[in-house]
């Protein structure tokens, strides 16, 4: 999850200084929820705005309370090496191959899977992970958990022949599964709390920018740079589209511009540099393949390959019909319906020219004096009568007219392809325009033999014309399209992705624009981030180079990407130089160490424990003496455990009389492992107290003897209330707090009693009823003990007092 810190100095930073490219402000904040978020931000969709004002999901806070071994490198049978789960130091020393670092290592595997003593070297070095004397192998870490009264534990267990990497990892406890449960798995890269001594020269020997991607995620720069991966990818993808599109742009035109295709040539034409008629290109290759424009070669081709055929059945109906009208026209002229049309016809003539002219005298035979009223009212009536005989005579001539309309329409049809003048990319029409001039040439009133007859004559030719027209321009069609298909396929798959390549070109300066914008932020925040990691750096590193001429001046992190690094400056006796060359092994771990602790350190790390293996080695007295010191200041907040064989730690906690708990491991035949203790804070206090009794001291210096005894109460007393309060719900800013408040044995006694330091009156009650009768007197003896004589036993009240203590710390 973002740090929500981070993502809230990224939101105001938005709103105080905006990238220059529109919508960019989306794509930051998207590349923070991932590749889809971005996706969907360029695809023009409402990404999830995060919002830093949440409350985010803080990972279980935990210390180490024991760590159990069995059949694992050098411990055979189980051992279990058991811790006081809160802040102190804890040395766990034994000579070479006593199994002291087994313990570390099996940790390490357990928590992570893998172990540094093997990580970069050949496969040899894994196979001896199984102890030779014990078959059975199991790794068991216990850790109290804030929250819960119970313990976690995470164990790993193998086949008996299985290998390393076949281990089976379980946690148990705090209603956790796994690690990511716990909210661990993060954790162990952002703060690693294990620093193995293989690790440990590791540090050092990374490359600086292992370094900086060591330091990184503790920086929160860890989700800048994911989020700038993100978006590079993205620009990555969009960059690779458009590259990809534009070079196949180029070859298509190429490859149109040679293609004697107009198709081709408008595709060439819609293609100018990274400017791209995608409308015309799509036109000019059509869903279909087809041109757009009707004049085209293409488009003449196609109506000469689909020209109508002669509508045979019509043809052959209309000669039907045309000889049934001429038998009905002859049949009708010879007979008295005909000599009726004709007489009616006409006495109709005679009748209007005598009522246009009028005229009595006949125009025909010049007879004088008889047209007059009375003809014309009898010729009327015989007219009226000779229609009424002439009504079959008068169907046979509209019967006439409509058939030769009929004809005349499927004469007149001349498909439109053929067109009057040209030929169509080489298909000869001349044939084809004669047959059809031929065919649609009537003479006006053409008698209907005649006129059936030239449709029988001249109908064949056109079929047969249209028959061969339309066959050759199949061919050509046919051969066009073989030239253009392959042609034509590129540029429809083009099309595809032309659309999206086409925007991508705004959407690599939206991308670009919030790289750039991130870039600028993330310089920013590490810069002010890392001041006060540098600053503790120098602290711990200050401490630790005792008598050493080396001095650390410059700690930063610079770069990004391909050039990120930790720039370590160092001078020698006042003089500039860089860090790693000049520095002795020992100076070389105790950097190591002045890079690991701060970091490991960090409030933000789930892990209230550190743990580190063989740290000594190389160091001179005076480092060793600086490590101890550096050890006890970090114990003050953490469970610090160390491994070692080296008795120079031990050795300079006792004299500097730094409180730390020493385990000694010893190792008997058949790979026997025993952790013992052989000194503890609390105990220590008391033995401190116990051989001062056994001293000739003068009165005012045996008061020490109380004093030591109040300090071991309450070095139980924290013992246990921080005890309870891991397993409690209660959050480390919140134990630390409680354990601020007391500031007297009786303050000490109230937390652990009544988990209030305020009840210090009830403390004497409490103890009657919880503890042995005689540590009301302990308690009394040692508040007042070193200020005057109570004349209580000495020895006894040691006794009373340590029995006290032993059962609040439970030891």
């Amino acid at each position: 999850m973002t740090d929500r810190s981070l993502l809230k100095y990224v939101v105001e930073r938005l709103g105080d200084s905006p990238p220059a490219q529109p919508h960019t402000n989306e794509l930051v904040l998207a590349a923070f929820e991932g590749a889809d978020a971005v996706n969907a931000a360029l695809e023009g969709s409402a990404p999830p705005v995060p919002n830093p004002d949440a409350t985010p999901t803080e990972a279980t806070g935990a210390y180490l309370t024991s760590i159990s071994v069995e059949g694992f490198r050098g411990i055979g049978p189980a051992a279990r090496l058991d811790l006081v789960p809160g802040p102190g130091l804890t040395l766990v020393v034994g000579r070479n191959g006593s199994g002291k670092s087994s313990f570390a290592e099996a940790l390490e595997l357990a928590l992570t899977g893998t172990s540094a003593r093997w990580a970069e070297r050949s496969k040899v070095w894994e196979q001896g992970w199984r102890n030779l004397h014990h078959p059975t192998a199991r790794i068991e870490a216990r850790f109290a958990v804030e929250g819960s009264a119970r313990d976690v534990e995470v164990r790993r267990t193998w086949d008996d022949s299985a290998e390393l990497a076949a281990g089976i990892t379980k946690v148990t406890g705090h209603a956790a599964t796994s690690l990511a449960d716990l909210g661990w798995s993060n954790g162990l890269s952002s703060y690693p709390p294990l620093l193995s001594h293989n690790e440990l020269g590791r540090v050092i020997d990374e490359k600086p920018s292992g370094l900086y991607d060591a330091l990184a995620p503790i920086l929160g720069l860890g989700d800048i740079t994911d989020a700038q991966r993100v978006l590079s990818d993205a620009r990555t993808r969009e960059r690779d589209l458009l590259r990809g599109a534009d070079t196949e742009a180029v070859a298509i035109k190429q490859a149109a511009a040679q293609l004697d295709d107009e198709r081709a040539q408008r595709v060439a034409g819609a293609i100018d540099g990274k400017k791209w008629n995608l409308a015309d290109i799509t036109e000019a290759v059509g869903n279909t393949g087809t041109a757009v424009d009707e004049r085209s070669v293409l488009a003449s081709l196609r109506g000469l390959a689909s020209l109508p055929p002669v509508a045979h059945d019509e043809v052959d109906a209309l000669l039907t019909q045309l000889s049934a009208a001429q038998a009905i026209q002859e049949k009708v002229s010879t007979s008295s319906a005909g000599r009726a049309k004709a007489t009616a016809d006409l006495l109709d003539a005679a009748i209007a020219f005598h009522t246009s002219h009028e005229s009595n005298d006949c125009p025909v035979c010049g007879t004088t004096n008889v047209l007059n009223f009375e003809w014309a009212r009898k010729s009327r009536e015989e007219v009226e009568r000779l229609r009424l005989e002439a009504a079959d005579a008068d169907a046979a001539v509209r019967a006439e007219k409509q058939l030769r309309q009929r004809v005349g329409a499927l004469l007149a049809r001349v498909p439109a392809a053929i067109g009057p003048t040209g030929d169509a990319a080489g298909v000869d029409l001349t044939a084809i325009r004669a047959a059809y001039a031929t065919l649609t040439t009537v003479p006006e009133g053409m008698p209907l033999s005649q006129l059936a007859a030239h449709l029988r004559t001249n109908v064949p030719p056109v079929t047969n014309a249209i028959a061969d027209v339309m066959r050759l321009a199949k061919t050509e069609l046919e051969h066009r399209e073989d030239l253009w298909r392959p042609l034509g396929q590129r540029v429809a798959a083009w099309l595809g992705t032309a659309p999206r390549a086409v925007s991508a070109r705004q959407r690599d300066k939206d991308l670009s624009a919030a790289l750039d914008w991130l870039r600028d932020a993330h310089d920013i925040i590490r810069d002010a981030r890392f001041e006060p990691i540098a600053a503790e750096v120098q602290n711990i590193w200050a401490t630790l180079r005792r008598d050493s001429n080396v001095e650390l001046k410059t700690l930063k992190l610079a770069g990004m990407t391909t050039q990120r690094r930790l720039v370590l400056d160092v001078t020698v006796d006042g003089t500039d130089s860089a860090a790693l060359s000049v520095m002795s092994q020992g100076e070389l771990n105790c950097l190591a160490l002045s890079l690991f602790l701060p970091r490991a350190s960090m409030a933000a790390s789930p892990f209230r424990f550190l743990v580190i293996d063989d740290p000594v080695q190389a160091m001179d007295p005076a480092k060793v003496e600086g490590l101890a010191r550096v050890l006890d200041r970090v114990a003050a907040s953490r469970q610090v455990v160390v491994f070692t064989h080296d008795d120079r730690l031990p050795e300079m906690a006792r004299r500097l009389d730094i409180k730390a708990t020493i385990i000694e491991v010893t190792r008997r035949e058949g790979s026997v492992v025993e952790p013992r203790i052989v000194a503890d804070p609390v105990k220590r206090y008391f033995d401190d107290a116990m051989a001062l009794t056994h001293n000739d001291l003068p009165e005012a210096a045996q008061r020490a003897i109380p004093g030591l005894c109040r300090v071991g109460l309450e070095a139980a007393c924290q013992r246990a209330v921080t005890r309870k309060l891991v397993a409690s719900a209660a959050s480390h800013a919140d134990i630390d707090a409680r354990l601020a408040t007391p500031t007297t044995l009786t303050t000490w006694l109230a937390l652990w009693l009544y988990d209030d330091a305020g009840r210090g009156g009830d403390v004497m009650e409490g103890l009657r009823k919880r503890a042995s009768p005689g540590a009301v007197d302990a308690v009394r003896w040692c508040n007042r003990g070193s200020h005057e004589a109570t004349g209580q036993p000495v020895v006894a009240m040691v006794r009373e007092a340590e029995t006290l203590a032993l059962a609040i710390a439970k030891l």
